[in-house]
């Protein structure tokens, strides 16, 4: 008879790959500060100072040291009953796992990204006397983990008695960090933080530490929260409509039901945008520009700026600088927190969440500032558009200024002016030509112009009396001959070459003065020169105005 057993069992993990995984799972090398900012500056630590310094070790070369004046860490060794150290040695201790943590504690994955080092050096102490001071080695961390398979690191863990001499609070030491390989500029690392991490916070928050930030010798205190766009006033006082902010953030929610739970999606937009970039250093080069996600106040990441601005607003996002804040996206996040995991997918909240964001922005786009701005750019553009004209045609009506002529029995018929490199300009002269019947051919049709597969012309021409009908035949214009080459067109495409003007005649051979043959691999295409038409002439504006 068969006997049939069931048994609960418990899934293993195999901590070490999943270690790698996170070390290797950032969306920029220096996430490390942004997770170590979170733990320091968390209003559950306390710490009034925090203290960041980038610099060469003479041994590991690129290191950072993180340093604070809290709480302090202490350790248990009861995965039941875990210490502070014991969370962040171990993987997953957070509110994610159902455990107390941290404001900005929710997965509990962190940081582990400090061990993509060849050193990591903790040294903490609660300020107890009655509890030890820790100094935690961690050797090898950064080759061991990524090495295949990955194996664990050497953890030497040492706990002394205090001394009078000793601080409260956590220094921890990330030496060689990435390999010790990268060495970052000041304006790099703050670069970095204000957009990245806690330091650039995008909430009012009641606890803020003194940060002080060090690379080798220069030293800086950074203030907290993130660099907005501001109101600009001119000279007379009033607003300055070429920069636009959000007054009063804008905020929608709504109530989705997940899992048979009613929750409510709350969204808050923030920002503006400018004409002046400028003066506000923004760039799409400093990733400074369009929509950020703000979660607990913490500016994690970019979003793909025109799938969340809905369809009323109409400003480039590099003029941009926007935050949506949205703390109940948290748990969508993905693993290094650089996007959303299910930001394609049907997910009740992200859907919720990206439908809210364009509402805000739709709103927007009614204030008055807004439309303010939009009537003002409408007239600036047409000055411009007027400028450019008057421009142009000051050009035009320079006494120097060349045109293409050709001499009729009324005089000087003008053409165009002479190209500027321009291969329009070289069709417009060509075409006018044509219907002239100006053209050294015995025949010649222009039958199409496109620019698809590369093609310029399609013609039909006869060179001369004596020579066949082309029929039908790909045609290619540049404003000069050397273009042809340099733009990488295949010769066996085609059949026919015409330029305003050549510049290196002695790399072709000559016919005659307007006509010569490209040889190359075995093919010969005639090449005309339009400069030297027998009929084209040259004139300055003095001359024919």
């Amino acid at each position: 008879m068969e006997t049939t057993t069931s048994t609960k069992i418990k899934p293993q993990v195999h901590d070490l790959s999943t270690f790698k995984q996170i070390m290797e799972s950032r969306s920029h090398p220096l996430d490390m500060l942004r997770e170590g900012i979170s733990n320091m500056m968390a209003p559950e630590i306390g710490a009034s100072e925090l203290r960041i310094q980038h610099y060469s070790h003479p041994e590991y070369n690129a290191s950072f040291i993180l340093k604070d004046n809290g709480i302090g860490m202490s350790y248990t060794g009861n995965a039941e009953n875990p210490g502070r150290l014991d969370r962040f040695i171990g993987l997953a201790f957070s509110r994610a796992a159902g455990l107390s943590a941290d404001y900005w504690g929710w997965k509990g994955l962190g940081s582990k990204l400090m061990l993509n080092c060849n050193k990591l050096v903790v040294e903490t102490w609660t300020g107890n006397p009655d509890e030890k001071f820790i100094i935690l080695n961690i050797i090898n961390p950064r080759s061991s983990l990524l090495s295949e398979p990955p194996i664990a690191p050497d953890y030497y863990l040492t706990q002394r008695d205090s001394l009078p001499s000793d601080h409260k609070g956590t220094k921890i030491e990330v030496l060689g960090y990435d390999g010790g390989k990268k060495m970052y500029s000041m304006e790099e690392i703050e670069r970095y933080l204000y957009w990245n991490t806690a330091l650039g916070i995008t909430k009012d928050i009641s606890h803020k530490p003194q940060i002080f930030l060090k690379v080798n010798s220069e030293e800086k205190n950074l203030d907290i929260g993130f660099k907005y766009i501001t109101t600009q006033l001119l000279d007379d006082g009033s607003r300055d409509w070429r920069t636009v902010v959000i007054e009063n953030p804008i905020s929608k929610s709504e109530k989705v039901i997940i899992d048979g739970k009613e929750r409510e999606i709350k969204v808050t937009l923030k920002g503006g945008f400018t004409l002046d970039t400028g003066k506000f250093g923004l760039s799409p080069y400093r990733y400074n520009t369009g929509l950020r996600l703000s979660v607990k106040g913490i500016p994690y990441f970019q979003f793909p700026f025109y799938e969340y601005k809905g369809k009323k607003f109409q400003q480039y996002k590099d003029l941009c600088s926007f935050v949506v804040e949205c703390d109940e996206i948290e748990p969508k996040l993905n693993l290094d927190r650089s996007n959303i995991s299910n930001q394609m997918g049907d997910d009740p909240i992200v859907k919720t969440f990206k439908k809210l964001t364009s509402k805000c922005f739709d709103e927007f786009t009614e204030v008055d500032q807004y439309k303010e701005f939009e009537k003002n750019k409408r007239k600036e553009d047409e000055r411009n558009k007027a400028s450019a004209v008057r421009k142009r045609q000051a050009a035009l009506s320079k006494a120097n200024q060349e045109y293409a002529c050709v001499e009729t029995d009324e005089g000087t018929k003008v053409i165009h002016r002479v190209p500027d490199n321009s291969e329009m300009h070289t069709l417009c002269i060509f075409w006018k030509l044509e219907a002239l019947g100006r053209l050294p051919f015995e025949n010649f049709i222009t039958w199409e112009h496109t620019k698809k597969d590369g093609i310029d012309v399609i013609a039909s021409f006869q060179i001369d009396d004596e020579s066949s009908l082309e029929n039908f035949v790909p045609v290619e214009f540049e404003a000069t001959f050397e273009n042809f080459i340099n733009h990488g067109h295949n010769p066996k495409q085609t059949k026919c070459i015409i330029c305003w003007e050549i510049g290196n005649k002695s790399a072709l051979r000559k016919i005659s003065d307007f006509l010569y043959y490209y040889d190359i691999d075995g093919t010969s295409i005639p090449v005309y020169e339009i400069k030297s038409f027998p009929d084209v002439k040259i004139h300055n504006y003095s001359e024919i105005s």
